[in-house]
């Protein structure tokens, strides 16, 4: 009986009691660490089919499927909830929605949810990941058709172009908005989209057809004529 009280007294003495503590507490810690760890690895698991999934209809290999849509959105929401500091989890959920708003004619009022619900994703992804070029995009891409034109687009747009326009489909989109909203554009946005123009122009003075085309829709024709020429002359005069 003598034993088992001395061996109480013993535990609870204040360094013995701070090196148990210390060890639970260490003990919880890793088994903390590897709950955590193995839902991440779950949660990356089960993004892929989502993201196939979109990457399938943006090369139109796949016909849209309001059901498969609604499982990859439910899979996004759950990989937001187990990992929220994840931008790229923001990313991918934004545009799931922008998708299913791609379905419809933009004015109609189901389209301007899914974008608004967009919007607030791709700002999320921002605030993770304040130089992603493709979330600024996409967020002024989504706020301009829903017809918000205004300063946070031209905002996200000098955004884009300062942080890079790497991607093909990012570059498409800085002309698509810029050519439409051309006479409402500041000067800076402006003289930088013809920059990335200029960039573009050969040495005999063509273009890409891609380019061409989104320059022919937003009749910008005579714009393009005069960067071509200041191409071309400084080709001449090098």
């Amino acid at each position: 009986m003598s034993f088992s009280f001395n061996s109480i007294i013993l535990f609870f003495k204040p360094h013995s009691l701070s090196k148990n503590l210390f060890l639970g507490f260490s003990v919880i810690f890793l088994f903390s660490c590897i709950y955590l760890a193995a839902s991440w690895g779950k949660t990356r698991v089960s993004v892929i089919q989502p993201r196939q999934l979109m990457t399938l209809w943006a090369d139109n290999k796949h016909p849209f499927s309001e059901q498969q849509w609604r499982v990859a959105l439910n899979t996004m929401k759950a990989a937001v909830e187990t990992n929220p500091g994840n931008a790229e989890y923001y990313f991918d959920l934004a545009r799931l929605y922008d998708w299913n708003a791609y379905q419809r004619p933009i004015w109609k009022a189901e389209s301007i949810k899914y974008r608004t619900s967009a919007i607030r994703f791709y700002k999320k992804s921002l605030e993770l990941r304040p130089t992603w070029s493709s979330a600024w995009i996409n967020l002024a891409m989504s706020k301009t058709l829903n017809m918000e034109f205004g300063d946070e687009v031209k905002t996200a747009l000098l955004n884009t172009m300062k942080y890079g326009v790497w991607e093909t489909d990012v570059f498409h989109k800085v002309l698509w908005i810029s050519l439409a909203n051309w006479d409402g554009m500041p000067l800076t946005i402006r003289q930088q989209v013809k920059h990335l123009i200029k960039k573009t122009v050969d040495k005999s003075g063509r273009v890409p057809r891609s380019v061409q085309q989104i320059v022919t829709h937003f009749e910008w024709q005579e714009h393009l004529k005069e960067v071509i020429e200041e191409v071309v002359n400084h080709e001449e005069q090098s």
